[in-house]
């Protein structure tokens, strides 16, 4: 007999609500005067992902600070990022908030960042064939953990991108698991990571296609099959290529404390407090619309209607 698969979104909200305050009106204000753009467009991002995608089950995860595993081991790690507006720095507790207000969960782990939370949680349902699971960021370094039942999703105005592993290779020119030696070579500007300096993208895109993994380009580096300038650009950032790997690699195996999949589900989502919250806090009935939309949900009966979903 056949059985529906059991769809799991994962959210990167520290991503989300930077996405959010910069592709939104900055004019956007509460009674207060307070801005409110970037808790507004995480709250329309989410809607529009949940309305295309009919999960079951949605987790948030978060960045808890700068500190983490990676800025200790680098210094200069995310260094070059400009300090946060103030605008945004005031509303990312609020977006924390909203979300409670539905009744998401949202997980983060000392230390570390919401990619590697959400790697770990990604990783338990890894394989089985009971769940799909759609990772919802804009960051690549997610790429790595697409699987035959983990994709990642892009939001986009238009429609939303799904990554799969061959649509990853088709427009990437990349599979999952050359994610880590691809920005070993190329480096990652976003992060700080230099990789190795003067090979770029499409130069480290060649090599893996080539050669294979870091040990097999490096391989052929030493036995001379890598010749000239090449050659040379390789043998000087060999420990840099190696240390980017390291830091560009997602941790899979973090515990999650507290986390139960039947938390995030959807059926069980707090959607009258939600919309009292829509109501109060950001005085718009247009969030409160949409999301009575999306879930069928019937305020009479305080319910959702179970066909939605």
């Amino acid at each position: 007999m056949f059985m529906k698969k059991k769809k799991i979104l994962l959210i990167d909200v520290s991503h989300m609500f930077f996405r959010a305050y910069y592709a939104f009106p900055r004019n956007l204000r509460d009674r207060n005067g307070d801005p409110i753009n970037a808790i507004f467009g995480v709250a329309q991002i989410l809607l529009s992902v949940i309305e295309k995608q009919k999960p079951d089950y949605i987790f948030g995860a978060k960045d808890l600070g700068k500190k983490t595993i990676r800025s200790e081991k680098m210094e200069e790690y995310k260094g070059h990022r400009p300090e946060i507006d103030n605008d945004l720095r005031v509303q990312i507790p609020r977006v924390y908030e909203m979300l409670m207000s539905w009744g998401i969960p949202v997980y983060s782990v000392e230390n570390y960042e919401a990619d590697d939370v959400i790697a770990s949680i990604a990783q338990k349902y890894n394989g089985n064939k009971e769940f799909m699971v759609e990772i919802v960021t804009g960051d690549a370094d997610a790429f790595q953990l697409i699987s035959s039942n983990i994709s990642v999703l892009k939001p986009s105005k238009g429609e939303n991108i799904v990554f799969t592993r061959d649509h990853l290779f088709e427009t990437k020119g990349l599979y999952p698991e050359e994610i880590c030696d691809f920005k070993g070579l190329a480096g990652d500007s976003s992060d700080n990571l230099k990789g190795v300096i003067g090979i770029g993208e499409k130069g480290a895109v060649g090599l893996i296609r080539t050669y294979g993994d870091l040990d097999a380009i490096y391989k052929a580096v030493e036995e001379g099959v890598v010749k000239g300038a090449k050659q040379k650009k390789l043998i000087a950032g060999k420990k840099d290529a190696y240390f980017t790997k390291e830091i560009a690699t997602l941790y899979r195996d973090l515990h999650i404390d507290g986390f139960v999949l039947e938390d995030g589900n959807v059926n069980d989502f707090t959607l009258d407090i939600a919309c009292m919250y829509f109501e109060e806090e950001l005085g718009s009935n247009i969030l409160q619309k949409r999301i009575k939309e999306v879930f069928g949900y019937d305020e009479k009966s305080s319910h959702m209607n179970d066909e939605m979903f």
